[in-house]
């Protein structure tokens, strides 16, 4: 089934996404990883029961959304306040969340702080936010002013002769995909500028962030989760060690440890995926 091309404007600023399923079926917010855009979720959707509305969202600054004004940065907490913003435009007095990556961890928190509004949280390879330890915060936010300084200086930005260039740097980026994998997420992700193809992602998305949570404020997002909460992770990846140091704080959470690679749900595990998904959607 091809996707229903959707735009959502909250006021401050607009998402560009894509819907698949019934439109009047179980509304569940989908929400990709960093860099990666609402494309990621095609693959699992074509498995996914046709009662399920799957609305995947370019979150801000990635595929075809805007991106944050230049005073605002791209801190995790303004991502939870977007996932809020768009729900109330869409009049979703309730909704599910499946999120990967970065968006777990989006779905984590706002699962957290929305209580029963949020119905089912499924998370893909992310849970709560990478932890950072207190004596760490000065010279976390000296790097971000820095950089930011540098940044307004001027910053190259990559240009790519073919889309098929592209599509071949994406298969070995931080996280490598397929080709087929890497095609779906530039194809998205790439508007031609003059003669050249280049990404439509803000790269003040590569800023590094200015404050962090602890461990215990971190987990604290995991453990406040009241919906049902499911999360499948890549056994053989970081993970693993993330969460296993916690697992008895992390009793509300049903875990299931997948084969692959950290997009698992678009390479290789796709339909499986989709069967765990399905039954908890219809459960």
């Amino acid at each position: 089934m091809d996707p229903r091309d959707i735009e959502i404007n909250i006021g401050r600023m607009s998402f560009s996404g894509q819907e698949w399923g019934d439109p009047d079926g179980k509304p569940v917010i989908a929400l990709h990883g960093w860099l990666d855009n609402a494309a990621s979720f095609a693959p699992l959707a074509a498995f996914l029961d046709k009662s399920i509305r799957l609305i995947a969202i370019d979150q801000a600054g990635h595929g075809r959304s805007d991106h944050r004004a230049e005073q605002m940065d791209y801190s995790i907490w303004n991502y939870v306040e977007d996932v809020v913003d768009i729900a109330d435009t869409l009049e979703l007095e309730s909704f599910s969340l499946l999120g990967h990556s970065m968006g777990a961890i989006v779905s984590t928190m706002t699962s957290a702080i929305l209580g029963d509004r949020v119905e089912k949280a499924i998370m893909l390879d992310g849970l709560f936010p990478m932890p950072r330890k207190a004596e760490d915060s000065p010279a976390a936010l000296k790097a971000f002013v820095d950089e930011r300084k540098a940044f307004r200086k001027g910053k190259t930005v990559n240009r790519f002769r073919s889309m098929e260039h592209a599509v071949r740097v994406r298969c070995l980026g931080q996280f490598p995909v397929s080709r087929d994998s890497s095609a779906i997420l530039v194809e998205r992700a790439l508007y031609m500028d003059g003669d050249a193809w280049t990404w439509r992602t803000d790269p003040r998305l590569n800023l590094p962030s200015p404050a962090r949570f602890t461990e215990d404020q971190a987990l604290a997002f995991a453990e406040q989760m009241t919906c049902e909460s499911h999360m499948l992770y890549a056994k053989e990846g970081y993970i693993d060690a993330l969460i296993e140091p916690h697992r008895e704080r992390l009793a509300n959470i049903q875990f299931y440890p997948m084969p692959g690679s950290h997009h698992f749900h678009m390479d290789g595990e796709t339909e499986a995926v989709a069967a765990i998904v399905n039954t908890v959607m219809n459960t």
